[in-house]
């Protein structure tokens, strides 16, 4: 009996560490892939998918499956500059928050309004395996915003906390439970580590972006201590011009720190820089990475590219 006891916690544990294992393999891979590019020369465009629905002005995106999450503010009222309240550069203004799931086809499956009063503009989002996260903050710097975990299949959502900063993006890393977060133009980076489950909104790392090129719109978890973040950018030419700039940075998670840098000048059908909203990485088997964009506001098309065969 105890041998066959034995023989069967074997096998009921060995596919679940395999698994792990196999998992990651996977994101070492994905993680030697992303460092080994430099810039977007020679990526193919795969596939163009019109979304079936208005998008507004989306943010971040994550895949589960065959299914893509995104999340998009509604404005309504603009924020305007204002000198009258001190403490912020603009007024609240007002809108909507949104996150949309579609299928590859493009169509809308379900969609959930996100956030509450003056916290309306989602963030970049991330999904870790279980949940998809999501920041809700103000549509100015310097403010505030909740951080929500929502459950993919009925998309009940749930606060983890409020913080006293606008965060323009979240992800959690599955590996350790720690909490990342970007600022406004993600000057600021944030790590909350998890707590018997749970997290603290007064007890975090924070260190100011460093050797960056671009201001992070999205970003996702892509290994044990790394995440890729896309966005854009600009750099003073002269007096009177300014470059825009688009790309791709992995960040250490360990350091809060950018590792590596991608370069990309592509743009949409619209002349949009396709790193401008928001992004997804996939990494294949078959040693194949492709990047997702969605850079359009309003009637918008997914756009999926590959980089060529390394």
């Amino acid at each position: 009996m105890r041998f066959s006891c034995a023989l069967f916690l074997v096998f009921f544990y060995a596919p679940s560490l395999f698994a792990q294992e196999v998992q990651e393999v996977q994101r070492d891979a994905a993680l030697n892939f992303l460092s080994g590019l430099s810039n977007d020369s020679g990526w193919n465009l795969i596939q163009s998918t019109p979304l079936q629905f208005n998008v507004h002005h989306p943010q971040g995106m994550t895949r589960i499956g065959d299914v893509f999450f995104m999340t998009s503010v509604e404005t309504i009222v603009r924020p305007e500059p204002s000198a009258e309240d001190s403490n912020y550069d603009r007024t609240p203004g007002e809108g909507i928050g949104h996150l949309f799931k579609f299928d590859l086809d493009g169509k809308l499956l379900a969609s959930v309004e996100l956030g509450e009063g003056t916290m309306y503009h989602p963030g970049g989002i991330d999904y870790d395996g279980e949940y998809v996260w999501v920041s809700v903050a103000e549509y100015r710097p310097d403010s505030h915003a909740i951080i929500y975990r929502i459950d993919p299949d009925s998309l009940e959502i749930e606060e983890i906390i409020r913080f006293d900063d606008h965060l323009g993006a979240v992800a959690r890393n599955a590996a350790t439970g720690d909490l990342i977060g970007v600022s406004w133009g993600s000057r600021r980076l944030y790590r909350w580590p998890e707590q018997a489950g749970s997290y603290d909104s007064a007890r975090f790392d924070v260190v100011d972006k460093q050797g960056s090129d671009v201001d992070y719109q999205d970003c996702q978890i892509v290994a044990a201590q790394f995440m890729a973040c896309s966005g854009i950018g600009s750099r003073q030419i002269d007096n009177t011009h300014l470059l825009t700039l688009g790309g791709i940075e992995l960040v250490n998670l360990d350091e809060l720190s950018v590792s590596h840098k991608i370069r990309v000048t592509g743009t949409a059908p619209g002349h949009e820089f396709l790193t401008r909203n928001p992004f997804w990485f996939q990494y294949t088997d078959n040693d194949r990475g492709t990047f997702f964009f969605v850079p359009e506001d309003e009637r918008a098309t997914l756009y999926q590219y590959a980089p060529p065969q390394q």
